[in-house]
């Protein structure tokens, strides 16, 4: 859904402990210690050992939930899903057997239509020119181009099918010999530079008024996703309290330097505030996979697109 969020400087200093299931870890790490999400110790194990789960808290006190995929893997992939109609992102998890999902895209309360691109198997699912709410808002008409422009996370294959991730511009080109089979639009672009402005999250509207749609300078529960230079892709949801807009979480520059931090080359925001949901199915010492919400609103806010990590049908 269409919300506000926040932006401090890049500078600020982003610490972290590991959180367990103890109040008193005695192996939590100071943050000086942490450099990479390497240094952080898995909270719980996930239904596959391709995908890791981290729970950890950041120095102002909201809970961050990472989910690290390795992308080199043949056994594991992501991929975008639209709910028809809107739904909770626990209900796409359960009826795709995820092994993670989280809150995709932007959309519109009013209509439930979306406000973001979707591709899903090479063919466009949601395109926002179909939702009126959007195209016929006279105050977005003069920032219309940079918000159809704005940053997707692509999933392509090239020649040799190999499985490789962009996070791009909507009107970039692909990379030569790739083909694109899933992406989710949602923005704006965290690294390698934070992209508010160019993408029209904050703008001035015909009426002259300064729009910061997002809250890019507040304090929010937030979802991003990022890629590494060593194959992995992070998801990283990070609660507000009791996932009340601007309450606690953190602000885009603040996601955006804990991503890097992570170890992020390239990273995007999600669509945020009280749609920040992550679902995991978690497996216990016996192997019992139990889907779980980790992060999100009681009760879960109803969304129209998902972003999946999934078992694949077939090794590549």
């Amino acid at each position: 859904m269409l919300r506000k969020s926040g932006t401090l400087v890049l500078s600020v200093l982003i610490g972290l402990c590991v959180q367990s299931k103890a109040a008193n870890n005695p192996e939590s790490m100071e943050a000086a210690h942490i450099k990479s999400w390497h240094d952080l110790k898995e909270t719980a194990k996930t239904s596959s050992p391709d995908v890791r789960y981290y729970e950890f808290k950041t120095d102002n006190g909201s809970t961050a939930h990472l989910i690290v995929v390795n992308t080199k893997s043949n056994k594991v992939w992501l991929r975008p899903y639209v709910n028809t109609p809107s739904c909770p992102t626990s209900n796409a998890a359960s009826m795709t057997d995820a092994i993670a999902a989280v809150n995709g895209g932007y959309f519109n309360l009013s209509n439930g239509q979306s406000a973001s691109y979707v591709t899903v198997d090479g063919k466009t699912i949601c395109d926002p020119h179909t939702n009126p709410a959007l195209i016929t808002n006279q105050k977005l008409l003069p920032s219309m181009p940079a918000i159809l422009n704005r940053t997707e996370a692509r999933f392509l294959h090239d020649k040799s099918g190999q499985y490789s991730i962009q996070i791009a511009r909507h009107n970039a080109p692909l990379p030569r010999d790739s083909q694109l089979l899933d992406s989710l639009q949602s923005g704006p672009q965290l690294l390698p530079d934070l992209s508010e402005r160019e993408e029209a999250f904050l703008r001035k509207d015909v009426d002259g008024k300064e729009t910061d749609s997002i809250g890019a300078h507040k304090t929010a529960a937030r979802t991003a996703f990022g890629t590494t230079a060593d194959g992995h892709a992070m998801i990283l949801c990070i609660a507000g309290n009791k996932q009340d807009e601007f309450s606690s979480g953190m602000t885009l520059c603040d996601v955006a330097s804990l991503l890097k931090r992570l170890g992020c080359i390239h990273a995007m925001n999600f669509d945020g505030g009280t749609s920040t949901t992550m679902v995991v199915a978690l497996s216990d010492e016996n192997g019992t996979v139990t889907r779980k919400m980790v992060c999100g609103r009681d009760p879960e806010t109803i969304v129209k697109s998902v972003l999946l990590v999934e078992p694949r049908a077939h090794s590549d």
